[in-house]
């Protein structure tokens, strides 16, 4: 009987912590998804950070599967995530997802104010580059009308 009970929980243990590793899963997405919704990317880096996390959950399934089940890989374990991301999505997603854009959204307006003396240098900066610009310009400009002399320059007969 002892054994027979190892036999039944193992697998009963390693298909709830399948359930949780779900959840995890998808609340770490639900923070990606709740920083896309607050800072704009592009289509490449939402690919990029798709296949990112792609990559980070094959291997967190690796190790929870060496850990867990000795690398052995069964179909409840596949099971185990979905049922774990469902319920997830279903009961908790809403309040993380709301909690993490809030928090973003704070970060953001932090940021921007650390930033905003920067963004300031810059545009005088700009500004007084197109100014210099505009008049090196308008100096060629009229030394080219004259045939090349310049101002300075005194013609001796």
């Amino acid at each position: 009987t002892e054994i027979m009970k190892e036999t039944v929980t193992d697998p009963l243990l390693f298909f709830l912590a399948s359930i949780l590793f779900g959840v995890c899963l998808q609340a770490i997405y639900d923070i990606i998804r709740g920083i896309r919704r607050v800072f704009y990317h592009k289509s490449v880096f939402l690919f990029i950070e798709d296949i990112g996390f792609g990559i980070f959950t094959a291997v967190m399934a690796f190790i929870f599967l060496c850990t867990y089940n000795d690398g052995e890989l069964r179909g409840f374990f596949f099971l185990g995530i979905v049922i774990g991301m469902i319920l997830y999505y279903q009961l908790c997603s809403k309040f993380l997802l709301r909690a993490v854009i809030h928090i973003t959204e704070k970060l953001k307006k932090i940021i921007r104010q650390c930033l905003r003396p920067g963004i300031h240098i810059k545009r005088n900066l700009k500004w007084q580059l197109k100014k210099e610009k505009k008049q090196v310009t308008m100096a060629l400009k009229k030394q080219i009308k004259r045939g090349g002399k310049s101002d300075n320059t005194k013609e001796t007969k």
